[in-house]
């Protein structure tokens, strides 16, 4: 019995204690020396009532701070690979009991993390890679079967990204089917056929996160037993960390758990609704949004119940932080430096565009019920916002399979803050992960993300047909803005003006005109030890001739194994832009077109055109000056086509 006891306390002593090298322990010494120095000064200036040294003093103390608090995180530090060193062993063992074959690879050992954090993410893990033993490596004979090696691979890589600590757990196996999950989730209740129909691939794989779900058949000691991925995603929660899953079918599975480095201080994005001050931890946080208010209208849209802004071709659901955590709705109106009732009932003000969840067309809403006098009235479609206080601020967050925007009064400063438990009583208030206390002294309650998307019933929006015809446009966007083309403006008499495809052009040479030599009834001159051809627009198309200058420039082609020379004149400009190319009007030998450039009528030269026109026995060779990786000629863009 005394041994037994004396071994539980040795079990205790060991999870409570901690290593911490000599230098680190001597570098927090000194640090210490200092900021007793520091207060000293502090002290001695405040006696003194000479105030001109208390922000040295000020910015002294900060900065000891800032490195007595990045010692202290140091000491708490402990290198992952004291959770992976297990691994091995379950891999074995979980794999000898399946009589499967399955090799793994542990990287990043030496990354390091906050022992609270390396405590509590040994479960997570453990789960996720029996996980990929069980359910994600097949057999050795279906492996053979499908053209696999017989044995399995599962790797575990850990490594730091944006300030963070990336977990990878990756294996080689058959991999998740979408339509299977959300077949078996319909099957047990957990979401509507309309519901799996709307969804994307992305969010089918997502449904393995829903409580109670499991793709095991039949009970066992390994899986089917009712705990599954969603204990993992609400511990991962606890920790602020972040679990994503990519997967191929037949191809493998990426399981990737991004986590905070230390729970003690994390920075934060401080807002404010209402008169009070709400931090955001930045591992949530993806962009800051500010619509102004003329934008509103057009940004703004409905699909089903859900308020969405367009944001780079996506839909993104909105949320009122005041309506989920139950305060009343107000904005702030900088000239009185005050909150005031915000009475809108909608963020779009009713007027902006209207479209249904699923299936049916778009509609607008023009009529509104009087309150109190039941009949309905119709609304002006011109729109009333202009003052900057109609703006929106939105905060932009992700959690786990949900991206959305939270709504708020003001944007304020970006902190580090420390991290407070919340009392008994505020411990059921789901929309919070804790509490800290600001520098004048007030508290500041810290906003559970995932929760708040929770609680306002927030649905994916990536299988409605508004999403799909933003998405659409945004491609389109994108595809008319890849065609942009980057052109060479230059003239060749004084009133024509041409543009070639500058990926054509080798260099630009000034010469005199003296330096041109009519040798054989062809033009040519003296070019880098040898003779460099040089021809003219005219010489092939039905346009002006050569401006009469002293002074010309030679544009230099490679045309195949050639070098050939187009003489012009200036000014000449390097400029990218779409144009829209008129195939027709002007087109000749050498021209493929023309467009209006910069007010002015430009011909558009077909460079291989004109070289093969000129120099007919060189066509044999234009075969490689079309393959040598520049574009020859011009897209034209949308709009002419």
């Amino acid at each position: 019995m005394n041994n037994q006891l004396h071994e539980k306390t040795d079990q205790m002593n060991m999870d409570t204690s901690i290593r911490v090298h000599v230098s680190l322990l001597n570098s927090l010494m000194t640090l210490a020396g200092e900021l007793v120095l520091s207060r000293n000064q502090l002290l001695q200036t405040i006696a003194s009532t000479d105030f001109h040294n208390v922000g040295v003093v000020g910015q002294r103390i900060d900065m000891i701070t800032s490195e007595l608090q990045e010692a202290i995180m140091l000491t708490r530090m402990q290198p992952i690979g004291n959770v992976f060193s297990k691994f091995p062993r379950v891999v074995r063992d979980l794999a000898k009991m399946l009589e499967k074959t399955v090799d793994l690879e542990i990287i990043g050992q030496d990354v390091e993390l906050d022992k609270t954090i390396i405590e509590a993410i040994s479960d997570p893990l453990t789960h996720l890679i029996r996980n990929s033993v069980d359910h994600g490596v097949e057999l050795p004979s279906e492996r053979q079967k499908i053209g696999k090696p017989a044995s399995g691979r599962v790797v575990l890589r850990a490594f730091h990204e944006a300030g963070q600590v990336v977990i990878e757990i990756s294996d080689d196996g058959k991999g998740l089917d979408g339509e299977a999950l959300a077949t078996s989730a319909v099957s047990k209740g957990l979401i509507t056929a309309e519901h799996a129909q709307a969804m994307s691939e992305k969010e089918k794989i997502n449904l393995i996160f829903l409580p109670g779900f499991s793709t095991a058949e039949k009970v066992t000691d390994v899986s089917g037993r009712g705990v599954g991925m969603d204990v993992v995603k609400t511990n991962l929660d606890k920790l602020g960390g972040h679990i994503d899953i990519i997967s191929e079918l037949n191809c493998g599975t990426t399981v990737s758990v991004k986590l905070p480095l230390t729970l003690a201080i994390i920075p934060c994005q401080i807002i404010m609704t209402g008169d009070e001050r709400y931090a955001i931890p930045q591992v949530n946080l993806e962009e800051l949004l500010r619509i102004p208010a003329h934008q509103i209208k057009e940004r703004i849209e409905r699909v089903g119940d859900a308020e969405v802004v367009r944001l780079r071709g996506n839909l993104l659901p909105l949320i009122r932080l005041a309506d989920v955590i139950g305060i009343e709705r107000t904005y702030f109106d900088p000239a009185d430096n005050k909150a005031k009732a915000d009475r809108r009932e909608r963020i779009s003000d009713r007027r902006g565009r209207v479209s249904p969840a699923f299936g049916s067309e778009s509609q607008s809403i023009q009529t509104e019920n009087v309150q109190g006098s039941g009949k309905s009235r119709s609304r002006s479609i011109a729109d009333r916002r202009h003052s900057p206080m109609s703006a929106l601020n939105i905060v932009v967050v992700s959690t786990g399979t949900m991206r959305y925007g939270l709504i708020v009064d003001q944007l304020l400063d970006s902190e580090e803050i420390v991290i407070k438990p919340l009392g008994i009583h505020l411990q059921g208030c789901k929309g919070y992960a804790g509490a800290t206390i600001m520098g004048d002294g007030r508290i500041a309650l810290i906003l559970d993300v995932s929760n708040l998307a929770r609680m306002a019933g927030l649905v994916a929006l990536d299988g409605t047909d508004r999403a799909s015809e933003v998405a659409m446009s945004a491609a389109e966007t994108q595809r008319m803005s890849n065609e942009r083309q980057s052109l060479l403006l230059f003239r060749s008499s004084e009133q024509e003006q041409f543009a070639v495809n500058l990926g054509l052009v080798d260099r630009i040479e000034k010469i005199n005109r003296s330096k041109i030599e009519d040798l054989g009834g062809k033009r040519v001159m003296q070019y880098r030890g040898g003779s460099l051809p040089l021809i003219c627009i005219h010489d092939a198309a039905m346009v002006q001739a050569l401006a009469d200058r002293e002074d010309l420039l030679v544009i230099v082609f490679n045309y195949g194994s050639k070098a050939v020379g187009l003489l012009a004149v200036g000014p000449i400009d390097a400029l990218e832009l779409n144009v829209a190319i008129d195939n027709v009007t002007l087109k000749q030998t050498g021209i493929q077109g023309s467009a209006i450039i910069n007010g002015h009528t430009t011909m558009l030269v077909d460079v291989p055109e004109l070289i093969g026109s000129i120099f007919s026995e060189w066509i044999d060779d234009s075969q490689e000056f079309l393959l040598d990786g520049q574009e020859t000629s011009f897209a034209s863009s949308p709009e002419a086509r």
